[in-house]
């Protein structure tokens, strides 16, 4: 039998040598053991997160102002906040994780021992502490509940381990059938998942017999749609355009009328249109508008789908620097309201909030005078910047600092000592040094 060097085991050297199989026994006890640490680990992370808002809870003042109507909201949400820009995570996961914490440690608590300990996964736990509802009116239930859930997290996978606690909740704490529907029917909502390649998923929570009526529907149309009328599209690809033109209501008096920008540098329509493009210089770290198609999320799209849509729109809109030939954006106004121009070139400009970490799309934000126009800030282009509407209610609300670099993004410092940094959505120009 083949005999391999202790070294290649992945553990410390002993004298001699293993077999291939007690090689391979260490390997995956190596493994059992990271598992076990990582578990440890993100239960301890939970648990310092959940103590984190907690104190800020308990202590609204380091977050909010005197006065404050909620100080105790504001300081939670900024704690969430706070969070999530050190652990560059979503606001929704550092609340969802905190919370699995604080639940599992007041009603499941022999569960969240075994988590502390690295034999269950905060995966488990998610899915024990989602059943938690259902003791409302069987509480008594409850102690059983978490200790044969804390059992079978020592053997089971996190998708049986769900299964298995549905089950047990079922029998323990018994609810109507119709009660269990509602209250998952007030969850439902559409989901949008980026893909590649300019693609993405859309998705929506409904009712399991509408799920089933829309899959067929669909199946049904494109069934009975000739062969010509397929143009060589697959069954699927007839499917998934069907969905698509019910939903935007392509082709019927409903379309809809929702704008999304696309900008196309020009020299992509006529290359001998090349010499008479006047780029406009991008922000640091920001939308570069000349190098090729985006949308204003700042997605990059590809030429023929670009073309396309600049076809279908029937118009277009030249975006220059030259004041006299082109749209005025820099306008020192003396109305708050910011023109339709403005709006839709700082929508091009940043393409998201302008606030470091914050992915939300400029065309949704509000617009922000940086220089407030109480204070006589003007209503132009250099005052201006997209603010999500989250942010721009903590701007002024709060002890949090907002700070405008020359580069028009936003730092913010959190009373704890924390500041933000400016990420790149690209690579510097060589030479250049990214600005850390």
């Amino acid at each position: 039998m083949e005999r391999i060097p202790r070294e290649s085991a992945g553990d410390a050297p002993r004298p001699g040598s293993l077999t291939a199989e007690e090689a391979l026994h260490v390997a995956f006890c190596g493994v059992e053991e990271e598992q076990y640490d990582l578990y440890r680990l993100a239960a301890s992370r939970a648990e310092r997160l959940a103590d984190a808002i907690g104190w800020a809870r308990s202590h609204p003042e380091i977050y909010a102002l005197t006065g404050d109507d909620d100080p105790v909201r504001t300081a939670e949400r900024c704690a969430v906040l706070e969070g999530s820009l050190r652990l560059n995570l979503s606001e929704a996961t550092i609340r969802s994780v905190a919370a699995t914490a604080d639940a599992a440690r007041s009603s499941l608590p022999l569960l969240w021992a075994r988590a502390r300990e690295g034999f269950a996964s905060m995966a488990q736990v998610d899915a024990a502490v989602a059943l938690l509802p259902r003791f409302g009116a069987h509480a008594g239930a409850l102690s059983e509940f978490d200790r044969t859930l804390a059992e079978v997290s020592l053997s089971t996978a996190p998708a049986s381990f769900r299964a298995r606690a549905t089950r047990l909740a079922r029998r323990l704490a018994p609810l109507p059938e119709a009660q269990l529907h509602a209250d998952a029917f007030t969850r439902r909502r559409v989901v949008l998942h980026a893909a590649e390649d300019g693609m993405s998923w859309v998705s929506a929570l409904v009712t399991t017999t509408d799920a089933v009526a829309i899959k067929r529907s669909l199946t049904a149309t494109a069934k009975h749609l000739s062969k010509a009328r397929r143009d060589g599209r697959t069954r699927d690809q007839v499917r998934a355009d069907l969905f698509r033109d019910r939903l935007t209501g392509r082709g019927t008096p409903a379309a809809v009328k929702t704008k999304v920008f696309v900008t196309v540098p020009i020299d992509r329509l006529s290359p001998a249109a090349r010499s008479s493009v006047r780029r406009t210089p991008p922000r640091v770290g920001g939308v570069d508008l000349n190098t090729e198609p985006l949308l204003d999320t700042g997605d990059p799209i590809d030429d023929a789908t670009a073309i396309r849509l600049l076809l279908d729109a029937g118009r277009l809109t030249r975006v220059i620097t030259d004041p006299v030939t082109g749209v005025i954006l820099d306008m020192d106004r003396r109305s708050r309201r910011v023109t339709r121009q403005q709006r839709e070139w700082l929508t091009l400009r940043h393409a998201q909030c302008t606030r470091d970490g914050c992915r939300r799309a400029a065309a949704e934000a509000d617009i922000d005078h940086w220089i407030p126009y109480a204070a006589h800030g003007p209503t132009d282009q250099a005052n201006l910047h997209p603010l999500c509407d989250p942010d721009h209610a903590l701007r002024g609300t709060t002890r949090l600092r907002f700070r405008r670099r020359p580069d028009d993004t936003v730092e913010l410092g959190f009373p704890s000592g924390h500041t933000t940094r400016r990420l790149l959505d690209s690579l510097p120009p060589p030479g250049d040094t990214p600005p850390f």
